[in-house]
């Protein structure tokens, strides 16, 4: 029923529909209703009456019939028989109807097809009204409220409103219809008179469509004509046509409509079956009342008394007893809002409150507002704490009903509660995270370097999509700590669990968090850079052109053997006073220099874990990869450090971290993903005071930025301890984790990114750090495949222990929760053992969603079988194991994927491998439990693609 209105009304949301869906349906509680507790035209209602229960009230008699009529929809047997009754009943009645005023009714249908001004307006003149008290031959006297009200018939709108708001004909038409809904259609009556309500609207002579008050006929001419000649009772029967066509809602007998003081309905006996009210309040002093009086008139047609000023009759000749509401007055509008927040806050029933506001407070007048958004958003704060209530906004162009007029306004929603984990809209979700351009660049990212590091906005969206503030978030691969950094940052309010084998993933987050709570950061780092300079003796060289001292930046050299001193020196590139990029050939004392080794007072544990697939050779020491004048400012370094307080010893030992990599002897690209490896030719040897200087300069944007994003986070030493923006920091294999580490069922949401197999190397690479920071790693428990010959690390002894993580996390996760979990791999043997853990611990699948990456760290060497970009799984943790029962055979599943492949390719254009495997392939081999048969035939997609599909090297594309 989306497309369904009666009015072009005040505040319509109809425009809004996608927005505010999208928002509200994460916050609805499972088999209860939506109270839609100010429903106007009934569009948000509408919007929910197909998957939900609904109830609708309003204080005015129109809002309600129009809520009932799209809420409740009548049964109706035969809709021809029903439209042809109408049309009889509708020709007896006003031929009859219009006998007492036939001479107007003719004479103003004349005028009108001449479109003769004057006649018209002379014809008016002398039509009596309840405004002019003139003789009628309706009352066969003069016309007054009384004399009308005591011919027990229906001519309220002939006498009251016909010649100003509506021609004779039309208003004649509106009596009539109502007399026929009333008496011979009871049974229809909301429906038909929601219909008549759209054909009054339609024809009335008032401004935008409202309506406040009639237009002048003078300054309106040819308005005037367009609107007279409109016929009511065929825009009543256009929209009955659009009404009977459209299919009952599930819940239609079940769903509640009220008529009342929105404070009336707060009890606790209606609010037992309320599980989201959504609130759309009048914003300004503008009363509701005036714009939609003729509706109330005509759904109540009681005849009610003209209300008089001292002026006179006012102008939008209105009556007695129009409501006015406390919410469009300023002295009162605050503590009603507030009272509805308390109730539904005190009730635990979830609230959402549509308030539209000036998107430019500056230039755009707000006097009008009965309150302002921000005092809204802090009542509502109040009541559900800052942790449960979430602001979005859209921009939107308010316009009147002529779109004559429009103002910028912001659309804010302000959802308080909890989010049903059950209601979130995947489809929605992955349209989101395909249209985000991933990033890992903000301040506090920047400052550190971790292999495999997540894009956090990638993250951001997945915490709030599928949690709640104040919810736990687990990550039982801590990593560089995206997932729990994320979590507690001041906007997404969660709590915070990290788990890591390693010193440096906890050193990170730990060092970060500790931010706030040290004082005077940069001028200690100020001081620290003055007492590194003292340290450029050693990157001091003999400029060729001027004789002076120059300063090396970096060295370009051989080295042949890895665990032999003897180097080659190509090029030494340097500062001096003469040139600042000088390059030139070395000298005797530059080999001296490069390679003396002093005295090493603080880099300890040299000795490297020999493993060759990471170009770690048998007796292998730290010292073969640096220079020996690296090592030893290095060691010089920290004798630096040491003098300083532990907490401004971490500061900088956490920076030297981050440069660390670019220290070692490197190649031109200074690749670091490969940290103990060396080339043979054109290594690079950096100046470390250079790096070390820039990089602490940088940290100085990570200060304000701890500030103001993580103002009240820290880390706890227990789960009992965490409240949003905490974080729990354990170290030990996640498969370790106990109950009274984690209780079970006390987790609401997993994000993490396991090792993959042998692709990274976390403990072993963690050798480069040890020696100068101390940071242990732990290579028993790691889950990981290593070539290591002292390590038993294989690819049983992986799948093994992830097994027993994904255990874990079944316990941990609450039931219909979600693990994202971070996998990319085209051996579809790996994704059947790691779809058969997780099914086996309860995981149902749920979708894929590719993610590009903004920087791939390795060249893409062969791009056909490589998976570039980031693919995240999304799994529901359900109650019992997931099996499938799959009877296609091997050559059934290949025709399958291989016509969905061909089907993608012609839809989309040529595709990269990921794309395929991302985009739909696996989804549908998961969900139909196809992986184990075709990973019994096929190492890779890649060969059935081979087999039936094109491979282009020029543009590295399927087609």
């Amino acid at each position: 029923m989306e497309n369904f209105t009666v009015l072009n009304y005040q505040g319509s949301k109809n425009n809004l529909s996608s927005f505010i869906k999208k928002n509200i349906e994460p916050y609805i509680q499972d088999g209860k209703a939506i109270l839609d507790i100010f429903s106007g035209s009934a569009a948000v209602s509408n919007m929910f009456r197909d998957n939900y229960q609904v109830y609708a009230n309003d204080t005015e008699s129109y809002a309600s019939i129009i809520a009932d009529a799209i809420l409740n929809q009548p049964d109706i047997n035969s809709a021809t028989e029903l439209i042809s009754s109408l049309d009889i009943e509708y020709t007896t009645t006003i031929k009859k109807h219009a006998k007492p005023v036939i001479d107007f009714v003719k004479k103003e249908q004349l005028a009108l097809d001449k479109e003769n001004y004057e006649q018209l307006i002379a014809l008016y003149n002398l039509y009596p009204t309840v405004w002019n008290n003139q003789y009628s031959g309706i009352t066969k006297n003069k016309l007054t409220v009384d004399s009308v009200k005591q011919t027990h018939d229906f001519y309220l709108f002939t006498t009251y409103y016909a010649t100003n708001y509506y021609g004779i004909n039309q208003a004649l038409d509106i009596d009539c219809l109502i007399k026929i809904i009333n008496l011979r259609f009871p049974q229809y009556r909301n429906a038909l008179l929601s219909c008549l309500f759209y054909a009054m609207k339609e024809t009335v002579f008032s401004k935008d469509g409202h309506m406040a008050q009639p237009l002048s006929l003078e300054k309106n001419k040819a308005r005037l004509f367009i609107q007279r000649k409109k016929n009511v009772y065929e825009l009543f029967v256009k929209k009955f046509k659009e009404y009977i066509t459209i299919p009952l809602s599930k819940f239609s007998g079940k769903n509640m409509v009220f008529n009342s003081n929105f404070e009336d309905l707060l009890d606790q006996r209606i609010f037992s079956n309320v599980g989201l009210v959504y609130a759309d309040p009048p914003y300004t002093d503008m009363q509701y009342s005036r714009y939609y009086h003729l509706l109330n008139v005509a759904a109540k047609y009681e005849y009610p008394k003209l209300t008089i000023t001292k002026n006179g009759y006012t102008k939008g000749l209105y009556t007695e007893g129009r409501y006015q509401s406390k919410l469009s007055q300023r002295s009162s509008a605050k503590q009603s809002l507030e009272n509805l927040i308390s109730f539904c806050a005190h009730n635990n029933t979830n609230l959402a409150i549509s308030y539209a506001y000036p998107q430019d407070r500056e230039n755009q007048a707000t006097d009008r507002y009965t309150i302002s958004i921000d005092e809204l958003i802090e009542l509502a704060k109040k009541h559900y704490t800052n942790a449960r209530v979430n602001v979005v906004t859209q921009d939107y162009n308010h316009a009147n009903h002529r779109n004559s007029k429009q103002k910028k306004v912001l659309e804010y929603l302000i959802l308080c509660g909890e989010k049903n984990i059950n209601q979130v809209n995947i489809d929605s979700l992955k349209n989101q995270l395909c249209k985000l351009t991933p990033t890992k660049n903000n301040p506090m990212y920047n400052s550190h370097m971790y292999w495999s590091q997540k894009s956090f906005n990638i993250c951001d969206v997945l915490i709030d999509a599928l949690s709640n503030k104040g919810d736990v978030v687990f990550d039982p691969f801590l990593g560089s700590g995206v997932t729990t950094l994320e979590a507690i940052k001041s906007d997404l309010s969660r709590c915070a669990i990290g788990c890591d084998i390693n010193d440096m993933p906890l050193f990170i987050s730990k060092l970060l968090l500790s931010i706030n709570a040290t004082p005077d950061i940069k001028n200690t780092l100020e001081k620290f850079i003055q007492e590194l300079n003292s340290l450029g003796h050693y990157y001091e060289t003999t400029c060729p052109k001027c004789n002076a001292v120059g300063t090396i930046s970096k060295v370009i050299f051989d080295k042949p053997e890895r665990t032999s001193s003897n180097v080659i020196i190509k090029t030494i590139n340097y500062s001096c006073s003469c040139t600042k990029k000088g390059v030139k050939s070395p000298d005797k004392m530059d080999y001296i220099k490069f390679n003396t080794i002093r005295k090493l007072e603080n880099v300890t544990s040299t000795s490297l874990l020999y493993n060759s697939k990471i170009a770690v050779a048998k007796n292998d020491d730290i010292k073969n990869i640096f220079s020996g004048r690296n090592i030893s400012v290095l060691d010089e370094i920290l004798n630096i450090i040491n003098k300083y307080e532990p907490a401004y010893q971490n500061i900088l030992k956490y920076i030297l971290m981050s440069i660390l990599h670019l220290c070692k002897i490197t190649d031109k690209h200074s690749n670091s993903q490969w940290p103990l490896w060396i080339p043979k030719t054109d290594c690079v040897e950096k100046n470390i005071i250079e790096i070390y200087t820039k990089k602490i300069k940088k940290f100085y944007d990570v200060i304000p930025f701890m500030k103001e994003n993580y103002a009240n986070s820290q880390i706890v030493e227990s789960y009992n301890m965490l409240s949003p923006g905490k974080c729990l920091l354990m170290q030990k294999g996640s498969q370790l984790i106990t109950e009274q580490d984690i209780p079970d069922n006390g987790v609401d949401l997993i994000i993490t990114d396991p090792p993959y197999l042998e692709q990274v190397l976390y403990s072993e690479y963690m050798q480069l750090y040890k020696p100068f920071l101390n940071l242990d790693y732990n290579l028993n428990d790691e889950i990981i495949v290593s070539s290591a010959p002292s390590r038993s690390k294989n690819r049983d002894d992986y799948f093994h222990l992830l097994d027993l993580v994904f255990n874990m996390c079944l316990h941990k996760l609450k039931t219909n929760h979600y693990l994202c979990l971070y996998f990319h791999d085209c051996n579809l043997n790996v994704w059947n053992e790691l779809i058969s853990i997780l099914e086996k611990n309860c995981f149902r699948f749920i979708t894929q969603i590719h993610v590009d990456k903004t920087v791939t760290l390795k060249n893409i060497i062969s791009p056909k079988k490589s998976l570039n970009g980031d693919s995240i799984l999304i799994f529901s943790k359900s109650d019992a194991p997931i099996y499938h029962n799959a009877e296609e055979d091997v050559s059934e599943i290949e025709h399958n994927i291989i016509r969905q492949a061909k089907y993608m390719v012609k839809s989309n254009g040529s595709l990269f491998t990921p794309e395929l495997y991302d985009n739909g392939l696996m989804e549908i081999l998961i969900q139909n439990g196809w992986l184990e048969k075709l990973s019994s035939k096929y190492s890779s997609l890649v060969d059935i693609f081979e087999k039936h599909l094109t491979w282009d090297s020029s543009i590295a594309k399927w087609r």
